[in-house]
């Protein structure tokens, strides 16, 4: 990959890059069973009834999220427990630069296995980097490896230490960007469907209230979606930001989606 800029603009661009990376385009974990099922009934918020409003998880009401930690807390405890897939992805523009990253992350149930991959581009006049970044983890163990346009800057076995464990959590999970979307959001509880293997409640915001990506004032249009399960664990959640001319970040783009099922994690290489 080509280096047309300066090697202090690649590296302060190339940490903004893994900050969107890491903070934005974290990464998900795993599920128990397979989710999607038709849906048999479908409750619009205006009809919301004391009995569908018990099925609302912590942190969640009616009028929208009133528990943001809460919320991120208890999807990234339920996905833990299960085995499953997550992939996410992100588009933002900051500054001049633009950062495109796609995230896959598989493990097993309470994460005794895990394969995490995650792919970023950033783009500008003067600069041009890729980055990919490979994690995998057993009980015992965590391999590292980190290519920076085409040059390895990061590899290294190590033991699995709590530390790393509390980063495995979030990586395979999601808990940060879907945290992040929680707060930022005028959500409300636009309907409740049942499945024949449970509820699925879907949340949607239009209007940005407040956040660390940008001044509310400087967001021109705003939207996100969130399904999520009874329990709280989020299937898939869509956000996008657009800024005004008065934003550093002009755009902001991100997906979420996490499929509960059975998953064999690729670990060739952990020694």
């Amino acid at each position: 990959m080509s280096e047309t800029g300066p090697r202090q603009s690649l590296h302060a661009y190339s940490l903004l890059a893994l900050v969107v990376l890491v903070a934005f385009a974290g990464c998900s974990g795993l599920g128990g069973q397979a989710t999607s099922t038709p849906a048999a009934t479908t409750t619009t918020a205006d009809a919301v009834t004391e009995s569908e409003l018990a099925l609302l998880p912590h942190g969640l009401s009616e009028d929208g999220v009133t528990n943001a930690t809460l919320l991120a807390e208890r999807h990234e405890t339920n996905v833990v427990g299960m085995p499953g897939k997550i992939v996410m992805r992100t588009n933002a523009s900051l500054l001049d630069r633009t950062v495109h990253a796609n995230t896959t992350a598989t493990a097993t149930a309470n994460l005794t296995e895990v394969a995490y991959e995650s792919q970023g581009v950033t783009t500008g006049p003067n600069v041009s980097m890729t980055r990919s970044t490979t994690i995998m983890a057993n009980e015992t163990a965590i391999r590292q490896h980190v290519v920076v346009n085409g040059n390895t800057t990061l590899a290294n076995t190590r033991n699995l230490t709590a530390g790393f464990d509390r980063a495995l959590r979030g990586l395979t999970t999601g808990v940060n960007p879907l945290r992040g979307i929680f707060k930022r959001g005028n959500f409300t509880v636009t309907n409740i469907t049942e499945t024949e293997r449970g509820h699925v409640i879907v949340l949607k915001a239009n209007e940005y209230t407040s956040g660390k990506l940008y001044d509310a004032a400087n967001v021109s249009d705003y939207h996100a979606t969130v399904r999520m399960t009874a329990n709280g664990t989020v299937l898939k959640a869509n956000e996008y930001i657009q800024g005004t001319e008065a934003a550093n970040r002009r755009h902001y783009r991100f997906s979420f989606e996490f499929i509960p099922e059975y998953v064999n994690p690729d670990l060739r290489g952990l020694e």
